[in-house]
């Protein structure tokens, strides 16, 4: 019994340090680099509830739209959902730059070229996500987005 409360402490322990670090998205993805542990899944899934809350949800996604679609540090690229206005962790890659929420996310986009790539759903050519218009998809559960060649395509797909 006294075992079983000594791992969860330290589980406890590791997830709030992990969860409400103040540190700025820079630095904790730059770290995130360095981890050679791989953090638990309970913890990603915790990282996307909170950026989810709406509580955090402090910009209209509709407001931020420009020529060039959603911000893309407004996007975990792993899980395709705009975050609610939270900037994303930095992920540069080839000379491009993704985002991820999470320390996870950092890691699947450097090893998993598929999450770094997604189908234009007009023209169904394979986009990089780094270059793609942004927009939320519409009727879309969740802030879920679409990636697309162009703005035109977006245009095309919402008429």
């Amino acid at each position: 019994m006294k075992k079983n409360l000594n791992y969860i402490a330290v589980f406890a322990a590791v997830l709030l340090v992990s969860c409400s670090s103040e540190k700025a998205p820079q630095t904790q993805a730059a770290a995130a680099t360095e981890t050679t542990t791989e953090m638990p899944a309970a913890n990603h899934a915790g990282q996307m509830a909170a950026a989810n809350t709406p509580a955090q949800q402090t910009a209209d996604p509709s407001e931020l739209m420009s020529e060039e679609g959603l911000p893309k540090d407004l996007v975990c690229m792993v899980n395709n959902a705009y975050m609610g206005g939270k900037k994303q962790f930095p992920v540069p890659f080839e000379e491009k730059m993704y985002y991820g929420c999470c320390e996870m996310c950092v890691k699947t986009i450097k090893n998993e070229r598929e999450v770094r790539y997604a189908k234009d759903p007009v023209t169904g050519q394979e986009v990089d996500k780094a270059e793609a218009f942004i927009a939320l998809k519409p009727g879309g559960a969740n802030g879920d987005v679409l990636y697309f060649a162009s703005e035109e395509n977006y245009k095309k797909y919402i008429q």
